[in-house]
């Protein structure tokens, strides 16, 4: 028993039970087992969080039905191995090579960073020569096939020799792109006086690692990795441009800052974010058009995620690079106080003259707004974000308001036409909503099973499974749980997690194994859960036997055999009782 690490207590309600391998947390609701934990406590999914587990405690993974070959797990993980050692080959090189000692300069003086940031971030240095890291990584015994995948390299697909390799990056400074966990998957290699003039990207000034089996651009945030680790102490992200500006905001104290990866932000990207739930995020905007208009054309994705964006406009030809070296975090401050939202920073685009615009300027602008407004998800964003509009460019919130319910309905037609059109390959059919409450017999006879399973293998035999209501995630469980056991001859053998998929499974078996039922017969009460859902069964069978027998004329064929079911179903529903397991 302990103080919750989810909120701030002085009496202790978080629970741990090593021998079931769960915890639950009487103040917050939050429970699971120790991947549950690390998911909430590290801000993960659940197989980041196994990969973290795995790290940490030195325990190797083993895929299952994995969708990745046996030779393409074996790529996988010799990729991160490449990785990790070209890492530590760029950085070695960067603090130790002669031939680098103008690039220390240049990190040095130039960019005015510290040699500690260097070594706390694995800043390297990419010698210039076509074949030296295929060299290099020739002595660790990986296979040609991972090399080539690796993105590290120029090659011809006949060449058979890892010594003909040609190094991708040369003569550039080399930072290391991390995932989630940390781990290395790709760099950001930006331009030097050494880079060759033979390079074939010698005049980028940034060069990226391609697309590979790692890393995927549009889904990989820079610094991520470093800035989840800091939420705590600062709810907000700040969302830079670049991956050396993200490690400069850091140098100061910034911890929480991302960047993309040299392209405009992806939803991907911004899902990534949303997972971490921040308060607000504060984005970098150069202070030209240029800046302000690419802010615009990621508007349509930040309403549609849901996430509070506000913008930091930074005055024409300002480098926020130069700001924090020379005067620290608290250069952003003064723009910090002036930052504008996602409408104002739409309204300044196209109502220059604010509420002096034309009629036919705010019709066009109150149209973007509802384009915009109407990508929330939830109602009360929406009437929020049009309150606000209205107070912006000075027009009535109710005349706002009735404006976007026409633009609404207008366009629900439209989209209902579109949905209508054969051409459309998506059905018009909504998918009826799961039944939020859990039945409690569904719910009982899963902890008894879980709590007794001893009993489990009699349940499976007795029960048939189309009884149990799939609408509710405890029934769900249960069907899964008790197949299982229905294939197992020795409950000893089951493995609880093998059937364990998402964090909500988790949260449930939390839930149960920390719920105490005063049960002194299980059998008794097993059995009257059998015998409830058989009955409830029964009744709904009955029900709909009921209502065609009333729509069926007395004389029919139809009528007498109708009658002769619901006879039937009136005799099991009396033969329950005897449904039990021993």
């Amino acid at each position: 028993t302990g103080l919750s690490p989810f909120t701030q207590e002085k009496t202790p309600s978080f629970f741990v039970h090593p021998d079931k391998g769960f915890f639950k947390c009487f103040s917050t609701g939050e429970g699971g087992d120790c991947f549950s934990f690390i998911m909430k406590i590290e801000n993960l999914d659940f197989y980041e969080s196994v990969e973290f587990l795995s790290q940490k405690f030195n325990i190797q993974i083993q895929y299952e039905n994995s969708n990745y070959s046996k030779s393409e797990q074996s790529i996988r993980k010799q990729l991160f191995e490449i990785h990790q050692l070209a890492t530590t080959w760029f950085h070695t090189c960067f603090l130790e090579s002669s031939a680098a000692a103008p690039v220390r300069d240049y990190w040095l003086t130039k960019r005015k960073f510290s040699m500690e940031i260097a070594k706390a971030h694995s800043i390297g240095f990419a010698p210039p020569e076509q074949n030296a890291l295929a060299k290099y990584l020739e002595k660790n015994n990986f296979s040609l096939e991972a090399l080539k995948a690796s993105g590290l390299f120029f090659f011809n697909e006949r060449e058979r020799n890892i010594s003909g390799l040609k190094s991708r990056f040369r003569g550039r400074l080399m930072i290391p792109i991390r995932d989630i966990n940390g781990r290395v998957i790709a760099f950001t290699a930006r331009q030097l006086d050494q880079t060759p003039s033979d390079d074939p990207a010698h005049k980028a000034k940034y060069v990226n690692s391609p697309e590979t089996t790692l890393f995927h651009k549009g889904k990989i945030l820079f610094g991520m990795d470093h800035a989840r680790k800091h939420l705590q102490n600062n709810p907000n992200f700040l969302l830079v441009e670049g991956q050396l500006d993200a490690i400069r905001c850091w140098s100061v104290g910034l911890n929480t800052a991302i960047a993309p990866q040299g392209t405009a932000i992806t939803e991907e990207q911004l899902q990534l974010i949303r997972r971490y739930e921040p308060s607000k995020i504060n984005c970098i905007l150069d202070g030209d058009s240029a800046g302000r208009k690419a802010a615009l054309r990621t508007l349509p994705l930040t309403f549609k995620v849901g996430l509070e964006f506000q913008y930091l406009q930074l005055p024409e030809k300002t480098d926020p690079d130069d700001l924090l070296s020379e005067n620290g975090a608290q250069a952003f401050e003064p723009y910090l106080k002036k930052a504008c939202g996602p409408l104002e920073l739409l309204f300044e685009e196209m109502l220059p003259k604010g509420a002096q615009s034309s009629t036919q300027e705010k019709l066009r602008a109150t149209k973007q707004l509802f384009e915009l407004v109407i990508l929330s998800k939830s109602e009360i964003a929406q009437e929020d974000l049009l309150l606000k509009a209205s107070k912006l460019i000075q027009l009535s919130s109710d005349t706002l308001l009735k404006d976007f319910q026409a633009f609404k309905s207008h366009k629900g037609r439209l989209d209902s036409y579109k949905d209508r059109s054969p051409n459309n390959p998506k059905s018009t059919a909504k998918e009826k909503k799961e039944d939020a409450p859990l039945t409690q017999v569904t719910w009982e006879l899963l902890y008894l099973i879980l709590k007794f399973p001893k009993y489990g293998k009699q349940v499976a035999l007795t029960i048939d499974l189309d009884e149990i209501e799939k609408k509710t995630l405890s029934g769900r469980y249960l069907t899964k749980l008790l197949a299982e056991f229905h294939e197992i001859n020795n409950p000893e053998e089951f493995n609880i997690e093998s059937i364990t998929d998402s964090n909500e499974e988790r949260q449930l078996l939390a839930d149960i194994h920390t719920s105490e039922l005063d049960i002194e017969e299980p059998v008794l009460v097993i059995n009257e859960c059998l015998q409830s859902l058989k009955k409830n069964t029964l009744n709904l069978e009955k029900r709909a036997l009921t209502q065609l027998i009333e729509q069926t004329d007395t004389d029919s064929a139809n009528f007498i055999e109708l009658m002769r079911k619901v006879k039937q179903i009136n005799q099991q529903l009396q033969d329950t009782q005897n449904i039990a397991i021993q």
